[in-house]
């Protein structure tokens, strides 16, 4: 006799996991992270990976978090233009200047930013946007 309890379906909760994407210009289905898509394998690569120990130890606390005023230990590193873009900019994916040490929450905030169309390729118009997206939830507009 099972004595667990089936619990009711919860249609709030997706079970799809990851997101997909378009690409703006092309409109090419991007697939999520999970699914193997353009960031899939670029991030298993030993040049990645020696590129992001080099930010995480040039930078250790998230760049973002800091613009804020929050000390906040990084344990990513961000592409300022993404990886996604690195080739139309002229852009290497491995040139650190293009790259920052972030938090999770912060790398994934900006990433939903970039789903929704909202490009900004510059370190300080990113500062900008979150000050401006910070004030405006901290004021309540």
């Amino acid at each position: 006799m099972d004595l667990r309890r089936k619990g009711r379906p919860k249609p709030w909760i997706s079970k799809k996991k990851g997101r997909n994407t378009r690409n703006m210009n092309t409109g090419k289905l991007v697939k999520s992270f999970t699914g193997g898509g353009v960031g899939s394998s670029f991030y298993q690569t030993p040049q990645w990976r020696a590129t992001s120990k080099a930010v995480l130890d040039r930078d250790a606390v998230c760049q973002w978090c800091a613009a804020l005023g929050v000390i906040k230990v990084a344990n990513q590193a961000d592409h300022i233009v993404p990886v996604e873009r690195c080739d139309e900019s002229g852009i290497s994916p491995y040139d650190k200047s293009n790259i920052v040490a972030s938090c999770r929450s912060c790398n994934a905030k900006r990433a939903s930013y970039e789903a929704r169309g909202i490009r900004i390729d510059s370190y300080d118009g990113w500062v900008n946007f979150l000050k401006k997206k910070s004030n405006e939830k901290n004021t309540g507009l």
